[in-house]
């Protein structure tokens, strides 16, 4: 292989890369930017934000559910939200091992799910905690809206 074929398919990777990684971030304004601006939560229910403020599995986008209902797609970098009933809800997220965990959800108030991405077999393993508010407000800030 020249210098020349070689520099080509070093450049084709690199822009494979960069269209992957644009088409697999959340779009919309970061949650800084877009709190003010949200609708008011609905009267009766709690907010659950859930989000991933990371990138490693950056091209894996699952589908988040909670209570067996799917709620939004979890993007890297970025978050959604779903105004839920009070009481315990169940958030599951499959990809090739299904983890569940259990949000609390509080009328009028909003619940913040922390995604961690971990390693899996074949693919990454995201796995939703439920954390408090103000670490959940901290590490959402820079999070864009998946829209």
């Amino acid at each position: 292989m020249n210098f020349a074929t070689l520099t080509r398919s070093a450049t084709a990777i690199a822009l494979s890369v960069s269209a992957l990684t644009l088409i697999s971030c959340a779009g919309g304004p970061s949650y800084a930017e877009a709190k003010s601006t949200l609708p008011p939560i609905a009267k009766g229910k709690g907010r659950v934000f859930v989000y991933r403020a990371g990138s490693f599995g950056l091209a894996y986008k699952p589908t988040v559910q909670i209570d067996n209902q799917d709620a939004g797609t979890l993007y890297a970098q970025g978050f959604f939200y779903s105004d839920q009933t009070p009481g315990n809800r169940s958030v599951s997220i499959h990809t090739e091992a299904n983890h569940v965990n259990t949000v609390s959800v509080k009328a009028g108030q909003p619940s913040f799910v922390q995604c961690k991405t971990y390693p899996g077999f074949l693919t990454p393993h995201f796995i939703p905690n439920q954390v408090d508010h103000s670490t959940g407000e901290a590490e959402i800030q820079d999070c864009k809206l998946a829209e």
